[in-house]
């Protein structure tokens, strides 16, 4: 595919198509010889994919691709896709770029809730170093103030995060957790594990996938919204090396 839109495109030289499609240059070197090409991490494949079809849409880009490309990432995304008719979610290169600081992402998280935020939330969460990094969103037209009550609302409300980005970010969230505030009856953590095997982890991710539906319909719910800024996280894997065989990409569904 990338040799293709190449051909396509003699003008354009493999380092100026890896700044557009947020892919480093050394990667899409990597993607030219064949036989590097399965080491390339599902989400660099995800990026460029994207970039190539001119579609962030993860849905749309998971049935227009075919192939082992197609296997790929169908068996690693289509678990992130909840509802395909309403869902608007979409990849941007140029915001996961943003989002390389951490203090921006959860500004943003905060800006892209349905009551978005306020400079007062995020001077409580944050300190000056958020009102800063806030300030640097709204001179590049990140976040937007709404005249009327001047409520900040984030210009993508509904994004997508590169996975290798999002397991970086997911410290800051968990970061966010604060246990001498259980009494207050608004948190929560387990922690819970065993050994297992592989029939059993696709049991739990089974359940863990109802939840999230379930938790992503709850926060969808227009009547249960308000301007608590809430955060879920669902995280669960092998500790030490995923065993891989023949039949398995290493990502058990």
């Amino acid at each position: 595919m990338t040799a293709a839109y190449l051909d396509k495109h003699p003008g354009l030289t493999l380092n100026a198509l890896a700044q557009r499609s947020g892919v480093p240059a050394t990667t899409m070197r990597r993607l030219m010889q064949e036989e590097q090409r399965s080491e390339l991490a599902p989400h660099t494949v995800l990026a460029l994919t994207s970039y190539l079809l001119k579609e962030r849409k993860i849905s749309k880009i998971l049935k227009l691709v075919e192939g082992p490309i197609a296997d790929l990432l169908n068996k690693c995304f289509d678990q992130f896709i909840f509802d395909e008719k309403s869902s608007t979610h979409e990849m941007s290169a140029d915001l996961n770029t943003v989002f390389q600081d951490k203090f921006c992402y959860l500004i943003y998280k905060m800006a892209a809730n349905k009551n978005g935020t306020s400079i007062d939330d995020v001077k409580n969460a944050f300190g000056l170093v958020g009102l800063r990094k806030l300030i640097d969103l709204i001179d590049k037209n990140w976040i937007l103030k709404n005249d009327k009550d001047e409520r900040l609302h984030a210009r993508e409300k509904n994004f997508s995060v590169d996975l290798a980005l999002a397991h970086e970010l997911s410290h800051a969230l968990v970061d966010l957790y604060k246990p001498c505030d259980v009494k207050s009856g608004l948190n929560l953590f387990y922690s819970l594990s065993e050994g297992m095997s592989e029939e059993g982890i696709k049991k739990i991710k089974e359940i863990e996938k109802d939840a999230v539906k379930k938790i992503y319909d709850v926060m969808n719910t227009e009547s249960l919204q308000g301007d608590l800024p809430y955060f879920a996280l669902i995280v669960s894997d092998v500790m030490g090396p995923t065993p891989l065989n023949e039949a398995n990409t290493g990502v058990l569904q």
